[in-house]
């Protein structure tokens, strides 16, 4: 398989990744500290695939339009991971798809105004 069409292949920073997952650079973060997302790291980088950033809509998915908690979320990627469920199978596959095109972005959260969370890694 070609490097380019890899969709593992880590190739965008935080900043670019949270724009194109539509969600705050923070957001991501907490993702991480959750264990919902593992972005590989460089030089104390983090650095995002096009398989993280629809990682990322598929979670928004689940809070936002279904309402389920970040453990819920947890323990639904997991059971996708061993192969016990696929969440496209859980809900309509239309409604997933238009939700991801559909994103709106995220709004920074008031804690995030005073700097404290800007840094890029």
């Amino acid at each position: 398989m070609s490097s380019i069409r890899d969709p593992h292949r880590p190739r965008y920073f935080i900043s670019i990744a949270a724009e194109l997952a539509a969600v705050h650079p923070r957001t991501l973060r907490i993702y991480e500290e959750e264990g919902l997302l593992c972005p590989q790291r460089r030089n104390n980088l983090r650095l995002y695939s096009e398989a993280d950033i629809q990682r990322v809509r598929i979670i928004r998915f689940l809070t936002r339009r279904q309402g389920v908690n970040l453990a819920g979320v947890k323990v639904i990627l997991q059971l996708e991971a061993l192969g016990k469920i696929r969440v496209y199978d859980l809900f309509e596959a239309d409604d997933v798809e238009r939700f991801m095109e559909e994103a709106e972005p995220e709004a920074i959260p008031a804690g995030d105004l005073d700097g404290r969370d800007r840094r890029q890694a």
